[in-house]
């Protein structure tokens, strides 16, 4: 039996590597897509509370500004900030922080629009939070501004 390449069957080397880099093409257009609807979506949210639209473009200050539209103290935007810059090197145990931070923070952006603040449809709006945020923006959902509660606390040692 010869060893030899030109017995190969299977599909060229030219070709594997040609469908691969297609799909990262249309895989980098599709996401694309999504995240401009993403941005044009937070534009609509940040003006139906009262924000600048165009703190959607700016990577860290959108995170905030959505912090400051649900009225809870900016503590939380560290934690969201600090547990996903440090999830790396602490094996992604403050990932779980930051967890937490966007469970709560997603919670009072939908009590703020007057929509349904139960365990599921926040899940629902984190899972698919490139869809349910453009959602929320071109939706007739008005801003109510602060709806205080007693369930969202400050961790106890950052004042």
């Amino acid at each position: 039996m010869e060893d030899s390449y030109d017995s190969y069957d299977g599909d060229s080397v030219e070709f594997q590597l040609n469908s691969v880099m297609g799909g990262g093409v249309s895989g980098g257009i599709i996401g694309l897509i999504i995240g401009l609807a993403v941005v044009i979506g937070l534009w609509k949210l940040f003006t139906k509370a009262g924000k600048p639209g165009f703190y959607s473009l700016i990577p860290v200050l959108n995170i905030k500004t959505l912090v400051d539209i649900t009225g809870l103290p900016s503590a939380w935007f560290w934690y969201l900030l600090l547990g996903l810059m440090l999830s790396s090197i602490t094996f992604g145990i403050t990932g779980l922080i930051s967890l937490y931070a966007l469970f709560i923070i997603f919670r009072q952006l939908l009590r703020v629009f007057g929509k349904s603040d139960s365990v599921g449809s926040v899940l629902f709006y984190i899972v698919f939070s490139s869809v349910m945020l453009p959602y929320l923006g071109f939706s007739k959902a008005t801003y109510l501004g602060f709806q205080p509660t007693n369930d969202v606390r400050v961790l106890p040692w950052i004042k």
